[in-house]
């Protein structure tokens, strides 16, 4: 849990730097290319983080869930919903 915080901690603070990097390209004119590819390299790397949380956040359920599953050797209808909804 206390991986995932700070992954949400640091996207935060990530989205204030590319919103920063996006103000900056509008203002300096003469560093507009290097202030804007800088700003889209940044929202990458948030799009990357928020990806990675939601990985961590949703993979340990699908587990269990298929852990469950396998051992009682049957899958009921709801728990196949619930797994092919934590997929996605």
């Amino acid at each position: 849990m206390m991986m995932i915080s700070s992954v949400s901690h640091s996207d935060r603070l990530r989205y204030i730097r590319t919103m920063y990097l996006g103000i900056q390209s509008r203002r300096q004119k003469e560093n507009q290319r290097r202030f804007y590819w800088a700003m889209m390299y940044e929202y990458a790397d948030v799009n990357m983080l928020r990806l990675l949380e939601t990985f961590l956040e949703s993979a340990p359920q699908l587990v269990l869930q298929l852990c469950i599953m396998i051992q009682k050797n049957r899958a009921e209808t709801l728990q196949c919903k619930e797994c092919l909804k934590a997929l996605y």
